[in-house]
């Protein structure tokens, strides 16, 4: 009978007061989606990352995890101070000419780190007149952390893996079959165009992320 009682509250509602229930839910599904998408075996590692640039440094926490076709990050500092979240997703366009084998499809940021959020979609440099120069915010540098971390794990299986983040600058470790620390660079490429790795190495520092993972 009670409810009976709150059903009939809820249909009695004013239409503003079930639109703006409609829209919590609508909120709390589009937050949660990405990383329900994880299979429920997925690995989970922890660790410490660090990232660094001539105007800021931040140290945090970070918990990863991943099934191979889905990242999910949450990096925090101290007592559970959310700082940054990362939501990837992997596969590959066996249409494309260009993106054929496995990488990043995107990849979501949010949290105060992300400074408003973003979404980085490695096909958009396929696009006519991309510049990299759109990639320029300090924040972006975050953007390569799933491709790296995936980049490391390939490695550390002897599989391939395409880091598509431009003027990136990579480092592995790895032992037992995975990544064990990962760090990389971006670096300054006022040209815009895409450059060899012996170019990018003598070009100057932008960001530097480093990751411990235990």
């Amino acid at each position: 009978m009670k409810a009976l009682t709150n059903a009939t509250r809820i249909a009695r509602c004013p239409l503003q007061y079930a639109l703006a229930i409609a829209a919590l839910l609508l909120g709390a599904c589009s937050t949660t989606a990405p990383q329900n998408q994880i299979a429920k075996n997925a690995i989970e590692r922890h660790g410490q990352v660090k990232f660094s640039s001539p105007g800021e440094q931040i140290v945090g926490e970070i918990v990863i995890r991943h099934d191979g076709e889905h990242f999910h990050a949450e990096i925090t500092k101290g007592p559970g101070v959310p700082l940054l979240t990362i939501s990837a997703k992997f596969g590959a366009d066996l249409n494309s000419k260009v993106l054929a084998e496995k990488h990043m499809i995107s990849a979501h940021a949010s949290g105060p780190l992300s400074h408003g959020g973003w979404t980085w979609r490695p096909k958009n440099l396929t696009k006519k007149n991309f510049s990299t120069a759109k990639l320029g915010e300090h924040s972006r540098a975050w953007g390569a952390l799933p491709e790296v971390f995936m980049w490391g794990e390939s490695e550390a299986k002897g599989e391939s893996f395409r880091v598509c983040l431009p003027d990136i600058v990579m480092h592995a470790h790895t032992g037992d079959g995975e990544v064990k620390r990962f760090d990389y660079t971006r670096r300054e490429n006022p040209s815009g165009e895409a450059q060899p790795m012996k170019t990018l190495r003598k070009l100057p520092v932008l960001e530097t992320v480093i990751c411990h993972l235990d």
